[in-house]
């Protein structure tokens, strides 16, 4: 096996071509139960899981998605992380701000904690990884090291799936979520949010977040827009979606975008 570089080995686990990764989910990948670690696919569940946890692979507390062997096994690699493709899922609550004020401190509190509980649903069991959570607004990441080569469709699903439940009367006490949402595809440098080398987390840095973000801010409650880019990588029917142009502050040349809309009840 010739020489890699830790940045070569790097690229190669978040790109879903390492070897050792390959072999270690075609080892668990069929060990009962759901939930698995999104990267070598050890089971959380389950008899499996409860034994496996005892020796080192329990859930990160970092990122419940990902095992802390995995976490471990990055950090003697000992680089931050590698550019390739990704895509991006940003959701925002539109006017969150007026929401607050009808609401007391801790009743606000709630009405995001189930919206948070929503994304992070939808985003990990459509093969995602939860980003972060940043006041009104959840990111989801997806790449094929974690979510296989068609990341973009995962992404557009985990959209799809969050805004059929924020759209449900019963989302929340006081009904449902007036949630917004973008999914754009293209690369980024995904690496660590830990410092001095350590991997503790995943994010993705580059245009196609801050695009991505941009998209999300444009789109109504209930709406989802999908960059051309997202949804031709994604293989989407978009003949009877709403296309459109947008600009999008930041950026040189406007974007092509598929608007479409929440078929949830009461929408």
């Amino acid at each position: 096996m010739p020489f890699q570089t830790p940045e070569q080995v790097m690229q190669d686990i978040l790109s879903g071509k390492s070897m050792w990764m390959a072999r270690g989910r075609r080892a668990f990948r069929n060990l009962p139960t759901d939930p698995h670690c999104k990267l070598c696919a050890v089971p959380f569940g389950g008899i499996g899981g409860a034994i496996l946890g005892r020796v080192g692979f329990a859930r990160f507390a970092g990122n419940p998605a990902i095992c802390s062997s995995c976490i471990k096994g990055l950090n003697r690699v000992g680089v931050y992380g590698a550019e390739l493709p990704v895509s991006l899922l940003f959701a925002d609550i539109r006017g969150s701000t007026g929401i607050g004020e009808r609401m007391l401190p801790a009743e606000f509190r709630q009405y995001l904690d189930r919206f948070y509980k929503i994304a992070s649903h939808a985003i990990l069991h459509n093969d995602g990884l939860v980003d972060k959570f940043v006041g009104d607004e959840a990111i989801g990441l997806f790449f094929q090291g974690v979510s296989g080569t068609e990341h973009s469709r995962a992404a557009v699903r985990a959209a799809r799936a969050l805004l059929e439940e924020v759209a449900k009367a019963d989302a929340t006490a006081g009904g449902p979520i007036p949630v917004g949402a973008a999914v754009h595809t293209g690369d980024a440098y995904v690496g660590s949010t830990g410092s001095d080398g350590v991997v503790n987390d995943f994010t993705a840095l580059g245009d196609v977040v801050n695009t991505t973000a941009r998209l999300a801010s444009m789109a109504q409650a209930g709406e989802l827009l999908v960059s051309a880019e997202a949804a031709g990588a994604a293989e989407l029917e978009t003949e009877r979606a709403n296309p459109r142009t947008v600009e999008v502050r930041g950026r040189s040349e406007p974007l092509s975008v598929h608007s479409f809309r929440s078929t949830a009840p009461g929408k």
